[in-house]
């Protein structure tokens, strides 16, 4: 039984504080969350349009993630990620998937 937890944040922001909002997420998850025991990796992806981020990241199990959300209650920097209209999901994993190999020969023929 997989008991991989994931957990998808949006984070709201306007183009004029894109980068103070990517610098405020990445001290956050660079410096606290990825060294919380359970963490597994994270990915922060941010709208083309510069108004948002999304962060999705990967813990071995729920209680780990739970464990870290007890913790970042006290964090300094939580009062100043909570402004920007936080909305988390939380899933479990059905399904991994991985790219296939890539089989094209040096002169392009599949073998």
């Amino acid at each position: 039984m997989n008991t991989e937890f994931v957990v998808v944040v949006t984070f709201e922001t306007t183009p004029e504080q894109h980068d103070k909002t990517f610098r405020l997420l990445d001290e956050y998850i660079d410096g606290f969350l990825r060294l919380q025991p359970g963490f597994i990796e994270s990915r922060l992806n941010e709208k083309q349009d510069g108004t948002g981020f999304l962060h999705y990241a990967r813990w071995q199990q729920e209680s780990d993630f739970r464990v870290f959300a007890g913790k970042a209650q006290e964090h300094p920097l939580l009062p100043e990620i909570r402004l920007l209209n936080a909305s988390a999901n939380f899933y479990s994993v059905a399904r991994h998937y991985t790219a296939q190999p890539d089989t094209a020969q040096p002169d392009g023929e599949k073998q």
